[in-house]
């Protein structure tokens, strides 16, 4: 479980699930919450200034009509949002950061750039974007996998912050196997072809399981889902007919100037969806 959590807010009506959200979290878990609205710091001092003021009245005002812990700590400070959080989740050893879901465009590549996909690839721990509901719980939860470490450390790190107690949970898995139309044109007979795909199938349902069983995630219980397809698409597929209340996904951990990325799947589900999003960076 979780000791600490910290909960950006810009005060919009984006923010108002993930304030939610963190609230319900810390009374779950007995987490310490504190809540972060940074102010643009390119103004007068005197205007940066009241706008803190102004901000942490309306932020007790809403923390108290959700019903947040008494000792719930609410900061301000002026500069660059992404830069803000990080520090502070640093700062105080938050081990999530909750935020609310970015303003959707026309253009879903506007992604790039936004405080939420800064946080996520800079911050260095999970990053949980609220779309849903806040005040409600989670009933499904799916766990992306590619059997990649990062998507190891994503599942591992969801169920250490208590995520998916209680939760009916889904792995799923996307692969693409061999094409019916390939293999026709390699002059492959039709039961070979049967022979081979159902061959490909189970060895993937094998390896899945085996990936599975080696996260352990001590006696929860779960369901896997094989579906055939590749990156976000097919993950989306499944979230459309599952509706589940949370996606568990793993990020990219890179260095240098391949960091501008956070990884074309992470980065298209969250652009894409609308519901609650874990990102787990490695070794977050």
């Amino acid at each position: 479980m979780p000791t600490a959590l910290l909960a950006a807010s810009d005060l919009s009506s984006r923010s108002a699930p993930a304030l939610a959200r963190a609230v319900r979290l810390a009374a779950r878990t007995g987490a310490r919450l504190a809540v972060l609205h940074v102010v643009e710091d390119d103004q007068p001092e005197a205007r940066m200034q009241e706008a803190q003021r102004s901000a942490e009245s309306f932020l007790r005002e809403q923390l108290g009509a959700l019903g947040a812990p008494a000792d719930c700590e609410v900061i301000t400070r002026a500069g660059d949002a992404f830069r803000v959080i990080g520090e502070e989740a640093e700062a105080r050893a938050a081990e999530l950061i909750v935020l609310g879901a970015y303003r959707r465009r026309l253009l879903r590549d506007v992604f790039i750039g936004t405080t939420v996909e800064r946080v996520t690839r800079t911050a260095g721990r999970p990053v949980l974007m609220a779309n849903g509901p806040g005040g409600e719980g989670w009933r499904r939860v799916c766990i992306a996998t590619d059997m990649s470490q990062a998507s190891a450390e994503a599942a591992r790190a969801a169920h250490a912050l208590g995520l998916l107690d209680g939760v009916e949970v889904t792995f799923v898995h996307a692969y693409a196997p061999i094409t019916r139309e390939m293999m026709t044109h390699a002059g492959i007979a039709e039961d070979r072809m049967r022979g081979e795909s159902k061959r490909a199938f189970d060895d993937t349902r094998r390896e899945v399981a085996r990936f599975i069983q080696k996260l352990d995630l001590g006696d929860l219980s779960y369901s896997a889902r094989i579906v055939d397809g590749l990156g976000a698409s097919a993950i989306t597929g499944v979230v459309e007919q599952t509706q589940p209340d949370l996606l568990v996904i793993g990020t990219r951990g890179l260095s240098g100037v391949r960091r501008l990325f956070l990884g074309s799947v992470a980065q298209e589900l969250m652009a894409s969806l609308d519901i609650d999003i874990l990102a787990v960076p490695p070794g977050g």
